[in-house]
């Protein structure tokens, strides 16, 4: 057995709170919770499924501004 390998049946268990009542036995990560209760979610470039960007809440706000700008200039340009 290899140092890096740890026996399953000796790892820390996650104890977070299921669904029945009873505690998770899964076993915890560094966080101390298992994969499905401590995880951090990704978002953002970090997220495996992440693009290009063209809706992210900041490019959705340009586009909003942009719009209203347009608009203005249209009714600037119909008063004149």
């Amino acid at each position: 057995m290899s140092d890096d390998s740890y026996p399953m049946h000796q790892c820390k268990r996650c104890g977070a709170r299921t669904r029945t009542g009873s505690p998770c036995m899964a076993p915890a990560m560094r966080n101390g919770r298992c994969r499905m209760h401590g995880g951090a979610s990704l978002s953002g470039r970090a997220h495996g499924r992440y693009k290009h960007g063209e809706f992210t809440k900041a490019a959705q706000e340009q586009r909003r501004r942009l719009r209203e700008l347009l608009k203005l200039a249209k009714q600037f340009l119909d008063r004149a």
